[in-house]
């Protein structure tokens, strides 16, 4: 069995499911959950065709895998896009969330993200380049923060999105 971050988290949730796997403020999550939401949003990226390019790279220092943007204040959405996205075959990368919107045009651009996850409170940044980009994301997944913004124009709210997902998908 290969030792990766998700079957790691598999195999505890498996073992120990009601177990706790994370705390943040009073919000706590088992490894049971912890498993069945990173497999819920693994199932929504693949849905979304994203997850491991098709196509070789053309140079060998280029990523076979489709990025994952994760424009997120640290909480338990943040672990669940770096695990879901490994999931699915992608990869995921951190958007620090005091890029201006140039810097983050620039970033999201050379990444060739195919799909964001991002907190309400940076929507509307986000939402001012995505016009921008050469290839925009094919999705974007906004999560509920509490400081009541609007979904952007195209977005799922997170987790709507993994509360629908097929994970029959992943098989």
């Amino acid at each position: 069995m290969d030792l990766h971050v998700p079957t790691t988290i598999d195999a505890l949730a498996a073992r120990r499911p009601a177990a706790t796997a994370l705390v943040q403020g009073s919000r706590e999550m088992s490894w049971g959950e912890l498993s069945g939401r990173t497999d819920r949003l693994a199932a929504v990226l693949v849905a979304n065709g994203v997850g491991r390019r098709p196509e070789p790279a053309e140079h060998p220092w280029e990523s076979p895998h489709d990025h994952v943007a994760l424009y997120l204040l640290n909480c338990p959405e943040y672990l669940e896009g770096m695990v879901g996205a490994w999931k699915a075959g992608a990869t995921s990368f951190n958007v620090n969330y005091r890029y201006v919107t140039d810097e983050l045009a620039f970033l999201l651009d050379d990444a060739s993200t195919a799909a964001v996850v991002v907190h309400d409170r940076f929507a509307d940044r986000l939402g001012q380049v995505l016009d921008r980009l050469a290839r925009p994301p094919r999705l974007v997944l906004q999560v509920a923060d509490g400081s009541g913004a609007p979904l952007l124009p195209g977005a799922v709210r997170y987790d709507d999105a993994l509360a629908t997902a097929d994970v029959g998908r992943l098989d």
